[in-house]
């Protein structure tokens, strides 16, 4: 009887589509990030396109501690933070944590003072 029952909840398990991934990308410049908002789905796929108009860093480390972010990219996140130069953009895939609203700034001397700060809300 399982035998028989077996190919049927293959099919379930084959048939449940996968979200697309949705690119996400945000500017740090001085001292602002673009959006300064970042609306995120919970529990759905996302790519974090991360660029910088000079040396700037990305700092989220209760967001990144709660997100599940892809193997080959943890190794760019160190303590809660990605540093972004000028000449190469940062990609970080990851799947968005559960609900609720998450801090982000730049740690580098007085820029978040001066207003390069946002927020990421996961609803």
């Amino acid at each position: 009887m399982m035998l028989r029952l077996a190919p049927l909840a293959l099919m379930f398990l084959v048939a449940a589509p996968v979200p697309a991934e949705t690119r996400i990308d945000i500017a740090l410049s001085n001292f602002k990030f673009t959006p300064a908002t970042i609306h995120l789905k919970a529990h759905q796929p996302y790519l974090l396109h991360l660029t910088s108009d000079g040396g700037h860093s990305f700092a989220a480390p209760a967001f990144f501690t709660a997100a599940t972010v892809a193997p080959e990219d943890r190794a760019k996140i160190a303590k809660g933070k990605i540093e972004v130069d000028e000449i190469a953009p940062i990609d970080i895939h990851l799947t968005a944590p559960a609900a609720g609203s998450y801090e982000a700034h730049c740690t580098h001397f007085l820029h978040a003072s001066r207003g390069m700060k946002g927020v990421i809300l996961v609803e």
